[in-house]
């Protein structure tokens, strides 16, 4: 595309400058057009080499952009997983507290209620066993 480009602009120069010459009739002898169209074209060839380099350029960084991006879109899925993960240890310590503030409390009355009986109180234990082999311990207080 650059090539086409730059075969137009010297075709364009070419015929701007040719035709001055035939308005200007003797003016300009063909060295001085020559000369003069050299010229031009030189400054048009470095023009496109800058060109060049800045479309090189432009494709490197649009490269690196989605490089960055695609990191990002990384990153930011990572850190969704460990926010989800995270909220369910929460939940769950949440629910472990609860079972522990329970069994605490359970405690607390058993022990009250043993404190509360005195020396009065007889406990006995009682084991029964049942055909199924569960063991069921009995706790009688007797005043």
């Amino acid at each position: 595309m650059r090539s086409a480009n730059h075969g137009l602009r010297k075709a364009l120069l070419a015929s701007s400058l040719f035709v001055s010459s035939l308005a200007l009739g003797g003016c300009a002898t063909e060295d001085y057009v020559d000369t003069h169209i050299a010229a031009v074209s030189a400054r048009i060839d470095q023009t496109d080499g800058r060109v060049g380099a800045l479309e090189t350029r432009l494709t490197e960084v649009g490269q690196r952009a989605d490089a960055a991006g695609a990191a990002a879109q990384n990153a930011l899925g990572a850190a969704q997983a460990a926010g989800t993960a995270a909220q369910a240890a929460s939940t769950a310590a949440g629910a472990a507290s609860a079972d522990a503030q329970r069994a605490n409390e359970r405690l607390d009355r058993m022990t009250k209620a043993r404190r509360h009986a005195g020396k009065r109180a007889r406990t006995h234990v009682h084991l029964h066993k049942h055909t199924h082999t569960h063991t069921h311990t009995h706790t009688h207080i007797h005043k």
